[in-house]
């Protein structure tokens, strides 16, 4: 670990993760930044392989990303999945989407009124 408690290096934040989807969901958005290339997409990328069909791993900077309803998909996905077991929603490179505070805001407001497990970790 680094000298600042907001820095942490991959296994750090691995485990902190990990320490936290433990948590009963919703608990907080988890938001990982960082420069390119220090592991954020493989850290996600571990998490969804580790948690099977828990997880829904979705890359923003994928083409589809621009298609229409596609935000609505994908949490309309990740609330199937809860509705089974707790969930998590891996969004990776978020800053793609358009005014993306403002909506993952809204999207983790509505679960927790809802009271659907779900956690949500992004990237950007």
């Amino acid at each position: 670990m680094t000298d600042s408690p907001f820095w942490l290096d991959y296994e750090d934040c691995r485990n902190t993760l990990l320490k936290r989807l433990e948590e009963p969901p919703p608990t907080r958005i988890q938001l990982l930044t960082g420069p390119r290339q220090v592991g954020k997409t493989t850290l996600l990328l571990e998490l969804a392989k580790n948690l099977g069909a828990a997880a829904l791993y979705v890359a923003v900077d994928d083409p589809h990303a621009g298609l229409p309803g596609f935000w609505e998909r994908i949490w309309s996905e990740a609330e199937a999945r809860a509705s089974k077991r707790s969930a998590v929603i891996l969004i990776d490179e978020i800053q793609h989407i358009a005014d993306w505070a403002t909506r993952i805001k809204g999207q983790f407001d509505r679960i927790k009124r809802k009271k659907i497990t779900l956690h949500i970790i992004a990237t950007g």
